[in-house]
């Protein structure tokens, strides 16, 4: 059995225009809620084994959050540029190359790759995973290579503005 998780980054600011997409950072709200979903889901799994981002600033800032709240350190983050705006080929092709030795991985993301990928994958139908937003789905298989082939369960579905999460 394998477990992936898929995070989308954090509400991001559009304040200065003269960023380039990837330089984007978190706004107001985006530094509230990525902390909060951290700590909520720190109590409902295990820390993975890997922390995959897209080099994005928002990605990576949100990715950062959970780290913490698991105890690791930024270094522990790898980052892959096919997850920028990745579709569902390109984040497949990321979890493919992941190590058998890894039982679980989390990809810091974004939509509608996040959306599209989690619902090709465990036939379901989410409309809109919102910022925030982390689906954590269970694969009846011991190769990542094999993800396409095998029963995906959706194991939970949460967002910041489907929980009643305290302020930290």
């Amino acid at each position: 059995m394998k477990t992936l998780y898929l995070v989308r980054h954090a509400k991001s600011s559009w304040k200065d225009t003269s960023l380039r997409d990837r330089d984007r950072p978190l706004n107001k709200r985006g530094k509230r809620d990525a902390p909060r979903m951290a700590e909520f889901l720190k109590e409902k799994m295990a820390c993975p084994d890997t922390f995959i981002s897209s080099p994005s600033r928002r990605t990576q800032d949100t990715a950062v959050n959970f780290l913490h709240a698991f105890g690791l350190l930024k270094s522990d983050l790898k980052l892959e540029e096919g997850l920028f705006h990745g579709d569902e080929r390109d984040i497949e092709s990321v979890i493919h190359s992941l190590s058998n030795d890894h039982q679980s991985a989390v990809l810091f993301i974004h939509n509608p790759g996040i959306t599209d990928y989690a619902n090709e994958l465990t036939n379901e139908d989410i409309f809109n995973i919102p910022t925030s937003g982390v689906v954590g789905i269970q694969l009846e298989t011991d190769d990542w290579k094999q993800i396409n082939q095998c029963r995906a369960k959706k194991l939970f579905y949460y967002y910041p503005k489907g929980l009643d999460l305290p302020t930290l």
